[in-house]
């Protein structure tokens, strides 16, 4: 899993289903890169998150091993 820091640095409505999306972008420092998500807008209201707010992101890899195995099987 992979743990990362970060800040909101700029909250903005997509173009299209502005009723319902946020694009938040997030400032990583220990990557030094911006990330940008998509959220729907009462999750972040709910969560009460706006630009300065401070947030953590995880990352958990998951794969399907019998989806690899049958990959990994197949005849070519």
């Amino acid at each position: 899993m992979i743990s990362l820091d970060g800040e909101i640095t700029e909250v903005t409505t997509p173009p299209n289903k502005a009723d319902v999306f946020r694009e938040l972008t997030i400032w990583v420092p220990e990557t030094g890169e911006h990330v940008e998500l998509t959220c729907f807008i009462h999750e972040l209201q709910k969560a009460g998150l706006e630009e300065g707010s401070q947030i953590s992101i995880k990352i958990e890899k998951k794969f399907d091993v019998d989806s690899l195995t049958r990959d990994l099987l197949k005849p070519q």
